[in-house]
């Protein structure tokens, strides 16, 4: 069965070496045609099962949180997912079981580029799933095996678990909170994961305490502010997630520094609406590093030229203007680096900012596609405006400077040459591009109701949002991969 489920989804056997799962967002890996990728994938990174001529094509919504551990690195991501477990979801004799698998391997394949040597993925697994073996279409040195609070500690469970853990799987028990009962469940694991999102002091000290003779490690999640992030590292908590790491101390009175203003002067010219190709190749060229750095992107993986590019006229004139602006925005703000975290904040503002682009340039095709509809039926209602694509790129990457540097926004924004709205949208939430910067927000937490509300209102559609982000994974995952 196992064999079956890995091979209808794409992924490679063990001791396997010659094939790997396919790309989610490309649809393909180098060298491999859209028609060859295997049953079980879409080129457009929607998961699509097909099984005796049936296809179950649940849309893959995924976000992936970071989890920090006690010195700030990422220790790794935990992926969300918006299961398909209703019926509607599923056609033929494809159950919902099925589908969630491959919703997992999918969104597996698309987030496993970004991580760093050692770093995990943690993956939610329901109860049937757990007996049936699933988590084995994963690899064990890679995959964390979350056990939801809702899974029943039953010896068929507990054998399962046991057999996961044997064979390297880490095995997470999540949402734990003293109840009873739990003690086969916690002999098994390696992490426990406790919410402490509103939860009292005395309460999280009584659950550490109890956990204490346990060989696990804490993992303290949603972690929304720094005070209760030092309260859990008091406790002992090993591991945090949560966007803490998104609200910083900020320190008044303090200047930037003259390299950092000079790299804030560099990003002012490159937020000019009229920005021109000769001043940015000029930047380029100027700067050894950027030059090296330039070539490395243009001649890797993720253009798939069949020539190697040599000369940095050749390569800007084959990125273009908005390429070539965004390529050096993300690298000018990955210089930044004012301290652990920053890796992952550089990060995630270059996720948000391609995925808000993506985002834009399908809003702007299903609104035309609207104008077009209703000029053939005879009708003229009005259709929302959508902002230019890259204006909400600019939205996304400036969302995180002030804890990326730790100053107020309002301070650092007045030397970059922002349009009203952008400027109102990220200092105050408000205005036109309010609603991008939130839908954004709430695909990060996983709130896949609010997410898909949020899209509607700006003509998005399930597989708009999902080809979105899975196309900003593919992307920010070089700049991963670059990182010196």
């Amino acid at each position: 069965m196992l064999r079956r489920m890995r091979s209808m989804l794409g992924l490679a056997e063990e001791g396997d070496q010659s094939s790997s799962a396919p790309s989610a967002a490309s649809g393909q890996e180098a060298g491999t045609s859209a028609s060859d990728v295997p049953r079980g994938t879409s080129a457009q990174g929607a998961s699509t099962t097909v099984r005796g001529g049936a296809a179950c094509c649940p849309v893959l919504l995924l976000a992936r949180q970071p989890v920090f551990d006690a010195s700030g690195e990422v220790w790794g991501y935990e992926l969300l997912f918006r299961r398909p477990d209703s019926p509607e979801c599923c056609s033929g004799d494809v159950d919902a079981s099925v589908a969630t698998a491959s919703v997992i391997a999918d969104g597996f394949a698309m987030a496993r580029p970004a991580l760093g040597q050692g770093q995990r993925l943690l993956v939610n697994f329901a109860v049937d799933m757990l007996l049936a073996g699933t988590p084995r279409i994963l690899p064990a040195d890679v995959c964390g095996v979350e056990v939801l609070e809702t899974v029943p500690a039953t010896e068929a469970v507990l054998l399962a678990l046991s057999g996961l853990k044997s064979e390297g799987y880490l095995i997470v028990v999540d949402d734990y909170a003293g109840q009873p009962g739990m003690d086969a469940l916690l002999d098994l694991a390696d992490i426990v994961k406790i919410d402490v999102l509103g939860r009292p002091l005395a309460e999280l000290a009584r659950d550490v305490a109890g956990l204490r003779p346990r060989q696990c490690l804490l993992l303290a999640e949603k972690v929304e502010d720094l005070a209760t992030h030092r309260q859990c590292e008091a406790l002992g908590f090993a591991l945090f997630q949560g966007f803490f790491f998104s609200r910083p101390e900020l320190v008044h009175g303090r200047r930037l520094d003259s390299s950092q203003a000079a790299k804030m002067r560099l990003l002012a010219t490159l937020a000019r609406e009229d920005v021109n190709i000769k001043a940015a190749t000029e930047v380029v060229r100027s700067d050894a590093a950027l030059s090296y750095k330039l070539l490395r992107y243009i001649n890797s993986v993720h253009f798939g030229l069949p020539v190697k590019v040599t000369s940095i006229q050749h390569g800007i004139s084959l990125l273009g203007t908005r390429n070539l602006v965004q390529w050096l925005c993300v690298t000018v703000l990955s210089e930044f680096d004012t301290g652990p975290m920053a890796r992952e904040l550089i990060a995630v503002s270059a996720l948000r900012a391609k995925f808000l682009e993506l985002c834009a340039t399908r809003a702007l095709l299903r609104a035309g596609q609207v104008r077009a509809g209703q000029v053939e039926a005879g009708q003229a209602q009005p259709v929302p405006p959508v902002p230019q694509s890259g204006a909400l790129f600019m939205l996304g990457l400036f969302s995180l400077l002030e804890p990326l540097l730790c100053l107020p926004l309002a301070e650092l924004l007045r030397s970059l040459p922002l349009v009203d709205d952008l400027t109102e949208a990220l200092t105050a939430h408000t205005g036109p591009f309010a609603p991008w910067l939130e839908l954004m927000e709430h695909y990060e937490r996983g709130r896949w109701d609010d997410v898909l509300s949020s899209g509607a209102a700006m003509g998005l559609s399930q597989a708009d949002l999902a080809v979105a982000y899975a196309g900003a994974l593919e992307w920010t995952s070089f700049f991963h991969d670059s990182r010196e």
